[in-house]
């Protein structure tokens, strides 16, 4: 006999990717619930850490050029309703050397695509920026349309906007197992089973197993984040500075103007410790945590004089060619699920949770999603 059915769909894991595939199922008027075993916009696994690169031009493949164009409109709808801005365009500034990865792939994503970009020599972008030391054998790009995401302040305004079309939302609640049959999926946890229609899996480094039971292994990283106060950091404040993205023969390092009082923000994107258990990974801070960031800051900033405010422990849960994960169960076609976004995934939250609302509603989507399918990497043996 089939479920009584109290929901159209549930959400596992509200996140970046969760709150608003929930906002995206809400509004079209399906019942909906969300359920997070944290609180919400909790610091514990990827979507946290005050703020995060937005951007266009794509190094790592043209082909999300197209979902970054919606991800903008949808961030832009979401910041004319938000009580605190969510979404802040400042520009962005890349340096790398001229026949790396990063700058002949920016190169074919601006021309593929015509995105609004300049090319500047080293000594052309530190006349504009002259905060900056960059190597004179760099190639250098600016993108004017980049900018950055209050994160923390984004999956807040998708679960209001969610609440505001009656979704509901379990927070604190922890998922002891899911199933799925002809008559709809089970959700068990602590304090009960949940029944539903349609399931929807954006639960972030915890998703590991999962993808694992059916052939697609998934690397979760230690990630930290820095922030730093300086004596003169009004100079290093927006608009007079950019988000920028520096590559160096000992890594790929990316930052922030100094927004309001949390100071100037860093992070390393290469690298990273492997994490074994997502519940228990090490959030104390090591000097190694530390060498590359102080010598990025050091070479590129020279009269910067840095004082560490604070850090932070984020998560990537990596794929093997390092992008996502956007499809429906293998065996389940009635569970979506959106993971393994690499380290690069919170900028595209808005259109994912469209995305996933779509293929948890009509098993499909008119999103090019093609190259994001989880059949590359079974097929590849990649596992």
């Amino acid at each position: 006999m089939p479920l009584n059915t109290q929901y159209d769909v549930l959400v596992l894991g509200l996140g970046g990717m969760g709150s608003a595939a929930l906002y995206h199922l809400a509004r079209r008027g399906l019942r909906v619930c969300g359920i997070e075993q944290h609180g919400e916009a909790h610091a514990l696994g990827s979507s946290h850490g005050e703020v995060r690169v937005i951007r266009k031009g794509y190094y790592e493949h043209p082909d999300y050029v197209p979902l970054l164009h919606r991800a903008y409109e949808l961030w832009d709808e979401v910041n004319a309703t938000a009580s605190d801005p969510v979404f802040k365009r400042c520009g962005m500034l890349v340096s790398a050397p001229p026949d790396s990865e990063t700058i002949t792939g920016l190169r074919d994503c601006f021309e593929q695509h015509g995105l609004a970009h300049e090319r500047l020599t080293p000594t052309e972008a530190m006349r504009r920026y002259p905060q900056f030391r960059l190597p004179e054998s760099d190639a250098v790009y600016y993108e004017p349309d980049a900018g950055y995401l209050f994160v923390e302040r984004c999956v807040k305004a998708h679960l209001a906007l969610a609440r505001q079309h009656g979704a509901e939302s379990r927070m604190n609640e922890k998922v002891l197992g899911w199933s799925s049959d002809e008559h709809g999926v089970t959700v068990r946890t602590a304090s009960g089973a949940l029944h539903a229609a349609k399931l929807v899996i954006t639960m972030g480094p915890w998703v590991r197993e999962l993808l694992a039971s059916f052939g697609v292994a998934v690397d979760v990283l230690r990630k930290v984040q820095f922030w730093y106060e300086a004596p003169d950091s009004d100079g290093y404040r927006d608009p007079a500075f950019p988000i920028y993205f520096v590559e160096k023969d000992y890594g790929f390092f990316y930052g922030f103007p100094a927004i309001g009082d949390c100071g100037l923000k860093i992070a390393e994107h290469s690298g990273g410790t492997a994490v074994g258990n997502p519940d228990a990974v090490d959030r104390e801070l090591h000097a190694v945590d530390e060498t590359g960031i102080l010598r990025c800051l050091a070479e590129t900033f020279p009269a910067l004089k840095p004082i560490r405010k604070r850090h932070s422990i984020c998560m990537y849960t990596k794929t093997a060619d390092s992008h996502f994960i956007l499809d429906t169960h293998p065996e389940h076609a009635n569970v979506a699920i959106g993971a393994g976004f690499s380290g690069h995934g919170f900028k595209f939250a808005s259109v994912i949770g469209e995305i996933l609302a779509d293929l948890a509603q009509h098993g499909a989507t008119q999103h090019p999603i093609g190259f994001l399918r989880m059949d590359r990497l079974r097929a590849a043996g990649k596992v």
